[in-house]
């Protein structure tokens, strides 16, 4: 094992005898050059010597190599770890890279590489993780994705030009721990088989293992890391990777309901569904989901009432439901009344932390009487009707009675009148009969 990693070792990686340094062939397993100043070309040090490197783990991140990846990875037919993340590398991922059958691990994150889903990751089957996010890569992400890689437990897709939609297939991958394809352009539906990802629906027991990692020559071993975005940090997990469960497919263009078998998922941690065009009803059964942390549904168009059931997510410390068309009261809990009323704005909700409802007043038309008081309105307006019926029968009944009493002339017109119109009606009564 050769470790110089965490180093302020700078500029190119140096010759002697025309070859690199360490030159080839390795005998010690595991190089680790990363979190230094490294700078230039890697091509000399992957592809230069005539004999077959027996390195089973390369780590060259967090450095300022550039250029493209070289395309000369059969010479590393052992090679279960691969990390390049944080560069300056740029181009396509080379076609040899498929050569890496025995690849388990592959970060390429926060590079410049381009182009569409790299085939010829097709014929690495044995992976387990997969992160190329923040890149440029872009077209649609591939069925066989779900297809090639049975085991495979992270797989990052995020910040980069992926559209289409998610693929069906994806579903296969019943192992899946993480899965980020946030920022980018894709679209559709969220399967409704999401619920086969059992490695999400099953809550960690005590026994398990903490950490995800390799066995490699010599008794080594090396540990696998994951860079996973949490209540909007981004946090590095490696020691504890194996109990985390997270779903982020913010900043897209997803649409449609949410499906109900997502809240079959009793283990999933975090869920970010925020900045997409979902709607419909947050599913009622949402608080089946025990295990999650941070739930953040903001910046869709999804209406009805906040279900009851969220308000027994006790381990829930970051939510965000905010620039919905939500309605009604918020369910009363210690749990969701914790949060600040930011994470309800932009909706028709009430309720702690929210002003109470009964202030709304939404059925009551508004009185203007310049006191605010919607009671007090409420009272006058009946008042004045009541009093204003009253008024209208007395002046009606006077302004009829009061002449006939006074004047004896109009009092005769109108018996006259009276017994005219009673003679008139029998006649016409006896006539049709």
């Amino acid at each position: 094992e050769l470790n110089l990693s965490n180093n302020q070792i700078y500029g190119v990686i140096p010759y002697f005898d025309h070859r690199p340094l360490p030159y080839q062939p390795f005998e010690f397993g595991l190089l680790d050059l990363s979190n230094n100043a490294l700078s230039g070309s890697i091509i000399h040090l992957i592809c230069n010597g005539d004999n077959k490197s027996v390195i089973i783990s390369l780590k060259l991140s967090k450095n300022y190599f550039s250029g493209d990846i070289p395309d000369c990875w059969m010479n590393w037919p052992h090679l279960q770890v691969l990390n390049l993340d944080d560069n300056y590398f740029t181009g396509n991922l080379p076609i040899s890279i498929g050569t890496l059958s025995s690849l388990r691990s592959l970060h390429l994150r926060n590079n410049r590489l381009a182009g569409i889903f790299p085939v010829s990751l097709k014929n690495c089957s044995s992976l387990i993780s997969l992160d190329i996010g923040e890149n440029d890569f872009f077209g649609s992400i591939p069925t066989w994705v779900g297809e090639r890689f049975p085991r495979l437990l992270i797989l990052n897709l995020r910040s980069n030009k992926f559209n289409g939609s998610l693929p069906v297939q994806l579903c296969h991958l019943t192992f899946l721990r993480i899965l980020d394809v946030a920022h980018n352009n894709l679209s559709g539906t969220i399967p409704r088989c999401i619920n086969n990802f059992t490695a999400m629906a099953t809550i960690n027991s005590s026994n398990q293992k903490n950490a995800i990692y390799y066995f490699v020559t010599r008794g080594n071993i090396v540990f696998e890391d994951a860079s996973v975005v949490t209540k909007g940090l981004l946090v590095e997990y490696n020691s504890i990777l194996n109990l985390v469960r997270s779903i982020d497919i913010s900043k897209n263009n997803f649409s449609g309901e949410i499906p109900m078998q997502l809240t079959n998922l009793e283990g999933l941690q975090t869920l970010n569904l925020s900045h997409n065009f979902f709607v419909g009803k947050i599913p009622e059964k949402i608080g089946n989901m025990r295990s999650i942390e941070s739930l953040d549904f903001s910046t869709n168009r999804l209406f009805g009432r906040v279900p009851p059931s969220m308000s027994s997510l006790s381990f829930l410390n970051h939510l965000n439901l905010s620039e919905n068309d939500l309605s009604g009261q918020i369910p009363s809990s210690t749990q969701l009344q914790s949060f600040g009323a930011s994470c309800f704005s932009g909706n028709d909700l009430c309720g702690a932390p929210l002003p109470d409802c009964t202030e709304k007043n939404t059925f009551a038309p508004e009185v203007p009487n310049g006191n605010g008081n919607e009671d007090e309105d409420a009272d006058e307006v009946d008042w004045l009707l009541y009093a204003s019926m009253a008024l209208g029968f007395v002046v009606g009944f006077w302004c009829f009675i009061g002449p006939l009493l006074v004047n004896r002339r109009w009092r005769y017109k109108y018996g006259h009148f009276l017994d005219g119109f009673v003679d008139r009606f029998c006649y016409f009564v006896r006539k049709c009969y």
